[in-house]
C-alpha cells in the first residue's frame, strides 16, 4: 500500500508545483520536459528490452515505465530548465546533483521498497544515461528556443 500511495504522489504531486512558476515561462520550457519524458519512455523501452532493470511494481495505468516518468522528472526538468537554461555549466551540475541523487539514492530507495531491480545496468550507468538524456533535452531546448522567443 505505500508503494502505491508513493507512485501515485510522485506522479500527481509535482505537477503542483507549476503553479508557483510564471505562466509565461513555463511554456516556454515546457515542450523540454514533454520532450525528456519521451525520451526517457524510450529509454525505458531499451531498458526492457536488455534487461537494464525490471519494473516489480506499478500503478494500474503503466506498465514497463515507472510514475517517475511522467510526474517526477517531467516537472523537475522544466523546473531545472526554468531556473538554468542560458547557462549550460550550471544546467549541467544541477543535472549531475539531481541524477547523482536519482542513482544512488532513489534507485537504491526503490529497490529496496521492490519497486524496481537494477539488473544489467549499474547505479553509474545509471547516472550516465540521465546526464546523456540531460544534454539532449538542452539541445532540443536550443534548438526550439528561435521559434519559442519569436512566438513570444
Amino acid at each position: 500500500m505505500f508503494n502505491q500511495i508513493l507512485l501515485w504522489t510522485l506522479l500527481l504531486g509535482p505537477w503542483l508545483l507549476l503553479f508557483f512558476l510564471k505562466k509565461n515561462k513555463l511554456k516556454r520550457f515546457f515542450p523540454a520536459g514533454v520532450f525528456g519524458s519521451l525520451v526517457l519512455t524510450f529509454v525505458f523501452q531499451l531498458a526492457d528490452r536488455f534487461k537494464w532493470w525490471e519494473i516489480k511494481e506499478n500503478i494500474i495505468l503503466l506498465t514497463n515505465t515507472t510514475t517517475f516518468v511522467y510526474g517526477l522528472f517531467l516537472v523537475g526538468t522544466v523546473i531545472i530548465m526554468y531556473f538554468t537554461y542560458g547557462k549550460f555549466l550550471l544546467y549541467m551540475l544541477t543535472n549531475l546533483v539531481m541524477d547523482s541523487l536519482l542513482a544512488f539514492g532513489i534507485s537504491k530507495w526503490y529497490e529496496y521498497l521492490g519497486i524496481y531491480k537494477l539488473i544489467n545496468i549499474t547505479s553509474f550507468g545509471v547516472l550516465l544515461l540521465s546526464l546523456f538524456v540531460a544534454v539532449l533535452i538542452y539541445g532540443f531546448q536550443k534548438w526550439l528556443e528561435p521559434v519559442l522567443v519569436k512566438d513570444s
